[in-house]
């Protein structure tokens, strides 16, 4: 074998093994592209999200909602002592709550509202959450659990109903918004004072953007 022979074979040697050394380097960006994606997905899907500034109770039984459209059932408030409250095992017989606090001084909650809108939930994480009725924007006080989500069924926005994460519609920035709970004797509470002091966060972004 002559030098032209050898410097050839030599070439060809060393093409194949950078060929081989570059579709190494890209199985391994695919690899680790791929096993991103998967621990994001499960992060998002699955994950036991949990919020400081609300609460954090996790039901049991976590509930399937999957092709399920769970409507509000309305039950009556209950105030005692300066302390609004839910009976925990009503949710959990019926997922999704809707109920009203008015306040003593008469006040105009929002729009023609002469009371508070309350929504209390399971989510598909099995999170209780007590959060206003409002979606802001459009003034809607009806919504329902479909799948994975929460939905207005004035404007038909949708939220993740794990942490009312927007999804899509005209009001994704004003989902209904959570509050901060206890548990006591059975009951979710939430303090009066709470919702007799709460205020419309649309109009204080507006104000704040003016």
């Amino acid at each position: 074998m002559n030098n032209n022979e050898l410097r050839r074979a030599q070439f060809a040697q060393e093409y194949i093994e950078a060929q081989k050394r570059k579709r190494n380097q890209v199985l391994g960006i695919t690899l680790t592209i791929t096993l991103l994606f998967v621990g994001f997905f499960i992060w998002e899907t699955s994950g036991r999200y949990e919020d400081s500034n609300s609460g954090n109770y996790f039901f049991e039984n976590i509930p399937d909602y999957s092709g399920q459209k769970i409507e509000m059932t309305k039950i009556d408030l209950r105030v005692e002592d300066g302390l609004v409250k839910i009976p925990l095992s009503v949710v959990g017989e019926n997922k999704l709550i809707y109920t009203e606090y008015k306040d003593s001084t008469e006040r105009i909650y929002y729009g023609n509202l002469k009371v508070l809108p309350i929504i209390t939930y399971i989510s598909s994480a099995g999170r209780l959450i007590i959060a206003t009725g409002i979606c802001e924007p459009c003034y809607g006080t009806e919504f329902t659990l479909e799948n994975k989500e929460l939905v207005c069924q004035t404007c038909f926005t949708r939220w993740r109903n794990t942490d009312l994460f927007g999804l899509s519609g005209g009001c994704v920035k004003y989902p209904p918004e959570e509050l901060m709970y206890s548990l006591e004797g059975g009951s979710i509470v939430v303090p009066q004072d709470v919702l007799s002091q709460w205020k419309p966060r649309i109009f204080q972004d507006e104000m704040s953007n003016t």
